[in-house]
């Protein structure tokens, strides 16, 4: 089981979705692109950290792994999200413990209050995204694909880190 987390999905949200790498903004071909991606690196048993502005949550329902979301403004209530089905849980903010350290998922880098965690992953956002002690898993920021959990520390995040502090 692998651990993966993606924000910024804007799913068939023609207000919100961010310009494709190739200059166009086509809110289909954006959510077409993240749910091939997606299906390329995540098995069903992984879980998959979604840290908020999902958009038409209706394409998740399609996509393997274990869904949590980490609800952004736009996304409904808790209790519309978990009536779908689609989501394991769903919060505002999640402390995740993991053998290098611990993780504070959030969909807004600005809600962050890290709490001695190490490093802090969100959503893209202009203010802190490229912060020391915080990264951006945001669709447009990484290619269009979750972020495994194993990136992260291969990219040294978590190194680099410790050599800060």
């Amino acid at each position: 089981m692998a651990i993966h987390f993606i924000a910024d999905l804007h799913f068939n949200d023609d207000e919100r979705c961010p310009t494709l790498p190739d200059g166009s903004h086509d809110s289909a071909e954006f959510a077409r692109r993240i749910c091939r991606n997606w299906r390329a690196l995540v098995a069903p048993e992984d879980v998959v950290w979604i840290l908020g502005n999902v958009g038409n949550a209706v394409h998740l329902g399609t996509l393997p792994g274990i869904k949590h979301l980490v609800r952004a403004r736009h996304d409904p209530l808790p209790w519309q999200c978990l009536n779908t089905g689609r989501y394991a849980s769903v919060t505002e903010r999640h402390v995740l413990a993991t053998p290098e350290g611990r993780l504070t998922l959030v969909a807004d880098p600005l809600d962050a209050n890290p709490d001695g965690s190490e490093l802090v992953l969100h959503g893209g956002h202009p203010v802190r995204s490229d912060t020391s002690g915080y990264l951006s898993v945001s669709a447009c920021h990484r290619e269009l694909a979750p972020v495994s959990l194993a990136a992260v520390r291969q990219g040294g995040v978590f190194a680099a880190l410790r050599q800060a502090a």
